[in-house]
């Protein structure tokens, strides 16, 4: 018979571990759902100290997390998960099965479902995730003179999403395979403006499908997944529209980051990442989005949006006495109309500092608070583990 848990945050007494990234319990339109995949995936990695005593069990644990959120995309809300973890073939990774459902204060909501598995001894690992839900989302234009000038309308944007991916071990920690995502968008404009007409989609991309494919490499080292002192973890996505499959935009969409962790000291942890985007022929929905999940904090994603992004940051990481810590931050990064045009790009700096909490003293993982101040913007962040 599966264990069924109930955790709250402030109480995670079977939170932690390591786990290898796990897909993400909910899908949606492109970036600007990054944020919400990354509180997703925490939901499920945090259920990992339940069963590491049992990895060679065949019974499941149930592990259901409420997890608050706060940023200046999606608002204040909650995001409540139910996960599964059970072990059929007495694989070095569990089998992960999980459902979520968003919802915060300025309308967003998103419910979604996940499955995630290894065979041969992790040598291959898949992955599926479903997802829908609507966002109200601000749309400024495209451009660094859009996100300049701070005008905006609302688009209501309801969507339907399948993600599924397949790896292989190539050697060593280095995974090799394929990604696909289904996504079917319908957004409409809050209320006509006549001044902010122009900002307005075509018809078209208000209304649309797309069918993506393409590789998928990643590369993990790192000592903890959810709270890192120090490894390598390293990613790209590379999706292509299919119209031979229904795709109505045959564009082409590049995603790749590094982050690398280097202690220097018992107490003390220097943290370094690097994100990159590249976006051509894609609706708005499916552009760069600078400010995406953590590139850079300080801004709201989709603010700033074009062909391409970048960003480079730093992190000091300090453990304070008890259970306390603090980390301070800062970056520049920026977007261009292509990737080949990058040198054109804007400066778009940020900085900041945030407080650390460990709930469990049994645990490694932290809540956090963080302030950011970007360029003519900042933005609050309350969240459970680490910004990457």
């Amino acid at each position: 018979m599966p264990r069924f848990r109930f955790t709250l945050p402030l109480l995670p007494v079977a939170l932690a571990g390591t786990l290898a990234p796990v897909p993400v319990l909910a899908v949606g339109p492109a970036d600007e759902m990054e944020e919400v995949d990354d509180q997703a995936e925490i939901a499920a990695s945090l259920a990992v100290a339940s069963i590491s005593n049992r990895k060679q069990g065949k019974g499941a644990d149930v592990l259901a997390v409420p997890l608050p959120i706060t940023n200046p995309t999606l608002g204040t809300g909650i995001v409540a998960a139910g996960v599964a973890f059970y072990n059929p073939n007495d694989a070095p990774s569990p089998w992960i099965t999980g459902a979520a459902a968003m919802k915060t204060n300025q309308g967003n909501w998103m419910v979604g479902a996940l499955h995630s598995m290894s065979l041969d001894h992790d040598r291959y690992r898949v992955s599926a995730a479903l997802g829908t839900g609507k966002l109200i989302m601000k749309f400024y234009g495209i451009g660094a003179d859009a996100g300049d000038r701070g005008d905006s309308i609302q688009l209501h944007e309801r969507f339907t999403a399948l993600r599924l991916q397949g790896q292989a071990r190539v050697a060593g920690r280095l995974y090799a395979g394929a990604r696909g995502l289904l996504l079917k968008m319908d957004a409409q404009p809050a209320e006509e403006d006549g001044q902010l007409a122009d900002l307005v989609p075509s018809q078209r991309q208000l209304d649309g499908t797309l069918v993506l494919l393409g590789p998928s490499v990643s590369f993990d080292t790192r000592d903890d997944t959810l709270n890192p002192r120090q490894g390598l973890y390293a990613h790209a996505e590379w999706l292509l529209g299919m119209g031979v499959l229904g795709s109505d935009y045959r564009m082409s969409k590049l995603t790749a980051g590094s982050s690398y962790y280097v202690p220097t000291g018992p107490r003390t942890t220097w943290a370094l990442h690097a994100g990159l985007c590249a976006a051509a022929d894609a609706p708005f929905y499916a552009m760069c989005l600078y400010g995406q999940k953590s590139d850079l904090r300080g801004y709201a994603s989709g603010r700033y949006r074009d062909g391409a992004s970048w960003a480079l940051q730093g992190e000091w990481r300090r453990r304070l006495a008890g259970r306390f810590g603090m980390v301070a931050f800062a970056g520049i990064g920026g977007i261009a109309p292509s990737l080949g045009r990058i040198g054109e790009s804007n400066f778009l700096p940020s900085a900041g500092a945030g407080l650390r909490f460990r709930p469990s003293r049994q645990t490694n993982v932290n809540l956090r608070l963080d302030l950011a101040v970007g360029w003519k913007s900042q933005g609050l962040y309350l969240g459970i583990a680490e910004a990457f």
